[in-house]
C-alpha cells in the first residue's frame, strides 16, 4: 500500500503503443500504470494484465493501448474527482485518497474483469469422439453411453490404466456437452507439487505467501467458470485438498488463497485416475465422500490388451500420423510385426503402442517395419515358442532389406553383412529369397 501510496512520476498516453507499455513496465518494474490524455486529465489506468491480453491476441507492436486501458474505476470515481490531472498525482497532491481509491479500492474489481476476458483463451477441448479409434464391441458400447452422459452436467469419472486414453475421452465428453464452448481446463494432480496444488486450484491474492506474484493470480477453478475442470490422477491429490475440493462441490464458491471475497464457480468436474480408489479408501488416504461425489457416472476404458482387434487400425493412424513429422515414408509393417503385436501384452496401453510405432519408423525409414526394427523390450516378451519364429523372421527381413540396397547385387550383399558368400546363398535358399 505505502508503495503505491508515492507520487507517480511515469504515466502512459492512450496513444501510446503496446512496445511503448511493455518497455516502460520493464523499466519501472510496475505491474500498472496510470493513463492521461492530451490535457492531463487522468482517463484510465493499464496494468500487466492488460499488456498480456494484448500479446494473447497477437496486437502488433504499434497497437495503442486506447482500446486496452482500464476505464471503469474511473468513471466509479469520476464525479467525486471531476478535473483530477496526471500532474496532480504526479505532485501527490490527492495521492492518498485518489490513488488509494482509483488504485487499489478497483484494484481487485479491475483485475477480476480482466481475469474474465482473459478465460477465453485458455484450453479447448482438442479431440472429439471420432479421435478414439475402435472396432472393439466393448469400446464402442462405452462411447455410446459416454455420448449420452455428455449431454448432462453429471460428475464423470474415467477410469482405466496408464496409457489408455482417458483425457481423449475426457476432452470428447467436454466437446459433446452444453459447455462446449468453454473453457476445458485441465491439472494434473500428480504432476503438481503438494505445496503449489492449492494455489493451482483456488488462485492467490497480492501477497498471499512469500514469492507470490505482485498482482496475484487466477486459480483453475476460476478459470474453468462456465466449463469443464478436468482432475487427472485425482487418486494423488493430497487429503487436505480433497475437503477443500469437497466444499467448493457442495457450495459452489471458494476463495482465493489470502483472500476474503467469495468466488462463486460453476463447474462441470471430469476427474480420472488408474488408482484403486476404494481401497484408498480404507487406507484413509482417500476421503469416502469426495469419492461418491466424483464417481456418479464412471467409465472404465479397457486395456489395449483386451481390445487387440484395434491395434491394426491403431497402427495405421499413428503411421499416417507421424510420417510427415519424422520425415519418414512407411507404408505399414510386416506380418511378423502384426504377430508379435498380437501376442505382446502391452503393459503401457496406446502410449507405449505408438512410442514402439514411431521407433520402428525411424530405425526403418521407408517401406515396412520389421522385427528387427523394433525396441529390445518386445523381442524379450515374446514367448519362448515362439522367438525362434520372430529371430528367423528378423533375419529374412534383413537379408531382403540388403539386397535392395544393393539392387539385387548378392556378392555385395553378402559383405554388407559380414558374411561368406556361400553362407549368403544358405541363407537366401533357406528363405526362398
Amino acid at each position: 500500500m505505502q508503495k503505491m501510496m508515492q507520487p507517480i512520476t511515469t504515466y502512459l498516453r492512450p496513444t501510446d503503443t503496446l512496445e511503448d507499455a511493455a518497455r516502460v513496465m520493464l523499466e519501472t518494474q510496475m505491474d500498472m500504470l496510470p493513463v492521461g490524455d492530451a490535457q492531463g486529465k487522468l482517463v484510465g489506468v493499464f496494468s500487466h494484465r492488460e499488456l498480456y491480453r494484448m500479446i494473447l491476441e497477437k496486437a502488433s507492436s504499434t497497437t495503442a493501448i486506447e482500446s486496452y486501458m482500464s476505464t471503469e474505476s474511473i468513471t466509479i470515481s469520476r464525479e467525486q474527482n471531476c478535473g483530477t490531472t496526471v500532474d496532480k498525482v504526479d505532485s501527490g497532491k490527492g495521492m492518498s485518497q485518489i490513488g488509494a481509491r482509483l488504485l487499489v479500492d478497483k484494484i481487485d474489481q479491475a483485475n477480476r474483469q480482466a481475469d474474465k476476458t482473459l478465460q477465453k483463451h485458455f484450453p479447448q477441448a482438442l479431440y472429439h469422439w471420432e479421435h478414439i479409434l475402435t472396432v472393439d464391441k466393448a469400446m464402442l458400447n462405452l462411447i455410446s453411453s459416454a455420448q449420452k452422459v455428455a449431454r448432462r452436467n453429471t460428475a464423470v469419472m474415467i477410469r482405466g490404466e496408464s496409457g489408455t486414453g482417458k483425457e481423449l475421452f475426457a476432452h470428447a465428453i467436454h466437446h459433446a456437452s452444453s459447455r462446449a464452448s468453454g473453457p476445458f481446463v485441465t491439472i494434473n494432480c500428480a504432476s503438481v507439487p503438494e505445496h503449489l496444488l492449492e494455489a493451482e486450484f483456488f488462485g492467490y491474492e497480492n501477497g498471499a505467501f512469500t514469492g507470490a506474484d505482485r498482482a496475484g493470480r487466477i486459480g483453475k477453478l476460476e478459470l474453468a467458470h462456465g466449463g469443464t475442470l478436468f482432475l487427472d490422477e485425482i487418486g494423488d491429490m493430497a487429503m487436505h485438498l480433497q475437503a477443500k475440493l469437497l466444499r467448493v462441490i457442495e457450495g459452489k464458491e471458494f476463495f482465493r488463497i489470502g483472500g476474503t471475497k467469495s468466488i462463486q464457480t460453476d463447474v462441470r468436474i471430469i476427474s480420472a485416475t488408474n488408482a484403486p480408489l476404494e481401497e484408498l479408501i480404507q487406507q484413509k488416504m482417500f476421503r469416502e465422500e469426495l469419492y461418491y461425489r466424483l464417481h456418479v457416472i464412471t467409465c472404465s476404458i479397457p486395456p489395449l490388451r483386451a481390445r487387440k482387434s484395434d491395434i491394426p487400425i491403431l497402427t495405421d493412424a499413428f503411421i499416417k500420423q507421424l510420417n510427415p513429422i519424422l520425415e519418414t515414408t512407411i507404408t505399414g509393417v510386416e506380418n511378423s510385426v502384426e504377430k508379435l503385436f498380437e501376442q505382446y501384452e502391452w503393459p503401457g496401453n496406446i502410449r507405449q503402442l505408438r512410442n514402439v510405432i514411431e521407433c520402428g519408423m525411424i530405425m526403418a525409414e521407408t517401406g515396412r517395419i520389421s522385427i528387427a526394427d523394433l525396441p529390445e523390450e518386445l523381442l524379450k516378451k515374446a514367448d519362448e515358442g515362439d522367438r525362434i519364429t520372430l529371430d528367423q523372421a528378423a533375419e529374412k527381413t534383413e537379408l531382403e532389406r540388403t539386397l535392395r540396397q544393393t539392387n539385387g547385387n548378392k556378392s555385395q550383399a553378402a559383405r554388407m553383412l559380414g558374411i561368406s558368400r556361400s553362407g549368403f546363398y544358405e541363407k537366401l535358399k533357406k528363405y526362398q529369397l
